[in-house]
This record gives C-alpha cells, structure tokens and sequence, in this order.
C-alpha cells in the first residue's frame, strides 16, 4: 500500500493487485469503512464529495 494523498478530512491509498491498482478511501462514511475505487480519477471524485 502507497498512501497518495491525505488531508483532514480523507485519505486515497493505492493497492497494488495481481490484475492492476485500486484505490482505497477512507473518510467517506461516518462508519469510517474505506470506499475501493478502480481508478486514482474516481477516487479523487468520492473524496471530493466527502
């Protein structure tokens, strides 16, 4: 895991699978559960409406 971008309100982590990446974002649901997105754009797109 590779952290790729963290402020105070989530984090987008990039996991390296044996078929490619996906991205992990945590802060997005008050449960604190992570959100796993396919791409670094949509990930980006979930934390921006958190």
């Amino acid at each position: 895991m590779r952290l790729i971008e963290k402020n105070e309100r989530y984090e987008i982590w990039e996991v390296r699978e044996d078929w490619g990446f996906d991205y992990i974002v945590y802060g997005v649901y008050n449960s604190g559960d992570p959100r796993v997105c396919p791409s670094l754009a949509m990930a980006r797109e979930v934390a921006a409406g958190a």
